[in-house]
């Protein structure tokens, strides 16, 4: 069973991780969320290693421009590409897989890296909780409208990459407990009355985990050999600016900044175990697992309970039900790609 020990914590907060290196030449690569922090330091990793292509996003024109030239300064790679991408937003999800499809691009591999944790309860136009929605269901859609690209770039040789940023974090995830006798889950985890104060504290973990079980659903439901290995990877604490929102707080500020400076990785270290998963060979031995510091891990043991598997489901099903309703792309590409139940 899966359990975050201080120990093992620090032990891993302090390897050195491996720098990685595969050759990429004949690879289309998308990071999402490349801006800042991780995606930043593994767009840069990647367009240092020269691939087919590259394509980047962040939040609006503006933020491209910027991420564009200081990726391709820092790398000396020419030509990448940056679009906008806002996970707050559905239509920005949609707009992003239409422009994608229009001008024929491929993808070989995906890293859903954006992320965001707040202590306020705000919501998006779309009427979702604001982590809940950009950490979970933005990042479900893309992943699931993209997979179609993915599947049709892999190869029995090489097997495409969905890579989805969680954390260690999601040991930390608390109430869920009895959640699979909820009426619904998603319609609960959403509503105001929910997301008291403990929540929100709690929020970012809350997501992380649910990246993982969403993970598991869509590897399970995949064909085997794979076309596309799906992992979720935990970069570690990292010196990032993802707690900037909670350092507007100043006592929160004290405790991050005291926190970071005792046990946080760099950034670009952390931003290895994105791209690892990602380009690195054997890919169809980590499909379906949890990452971190580059080496299959165990999830939390709720995940791995029997409540967990439970919930598990039908959080894939309700979340299915929702994103087929914003785009019916969603219901042709479970049907004509993914199996109706685990095997």
């Amino acid at each position: 069973m899966g359990k975050l020990t201080v120990f093992g914590y620090l032990c891993e907060q302090w390897a050195e991780l491996p720098i990685p290196n595969a050759d990429v030449s004949d690879q289309s690569l998308i990071v999402v969320g490349a801006n800042v922090g991780l995606g930043y330091e593994a767009a840069v990793h990647l367009a240092q290693l020269k691939p087919k292509s590259l394509l980047i996003t962040s939040r609006d024109e503006i933020k491209c421009e910027k991420s564009k030239a200081d990726v391709e300064a820092r790398s000396g790679m020419s030509a990448i590409e940056c679009w906008p991408l806002e996970l707050c937003s559905f239509d920005s999800v949609r707009s992003f897989v239409d422009n994608f499809e229009a001008k024929g691009c491929t993808a070989n591999a995906l890293i859903a890296n954006a992320g965001i944790s707040t202590l306020q309860y705000t919501t998006t136009p779309d009427g979702y909780e604001t982590t809940f929605q950009v950490n979970y269901l933005s990042t479900a859609l893309l992943s699931l409208l993209m997979l179609p690209h993915l599947i049709k770039a892999g190869t029995p040789e090489r097997a495409s990459r969905l890579v989805i940023v969680s954390s260690e974090f999601h040991f930390l995830a608390n109430r869920l407990k009895g959640a699979d006798k909820w009426p619904s889950i998603i319609e609960t985890i959403n509503d105001k009355a929910y997301c008291t104060s403990s929540v929100m504290l709690n929020r970012y973990s809350l997501t992380k985990l649910l990246e993982v079980m969403f993970a598991r659903e869509l590897s399970s439901r995949l064909a085997t050999p794979t076309l596309v290995a799906v992992s979720t990877v935990n970069p570690g604490s990292c010196h990032s600016r993802l707690t900037r929102d909670i350092e507007s707080n100043p006592l929160f500020k004290f405790l991050v900044k005291t926190y970071k400076g005792l046990v946080a990785r760099t950034t670009e270290m952390g931003s290895r175990t994105l791209v690892h998963a990602a380009i690195e060979l054997d890919e169809r031995e980590r499909h379906g697992h949890y990452l971190s510091s580059c080496e299959i891990a165990e999830v939390s043991d709720y995940t791995l309970s029997a409540e967990g598997r439970e919930v598990s489901k039908r959080l894939w099903h309700e979340t299915l039900q929702i994103l087929g309703d914003i785009d019916p792309r969603v219901n042709t590409i479970v049907s004509e790609h993914l199996t109706q139940t685990i095997a």
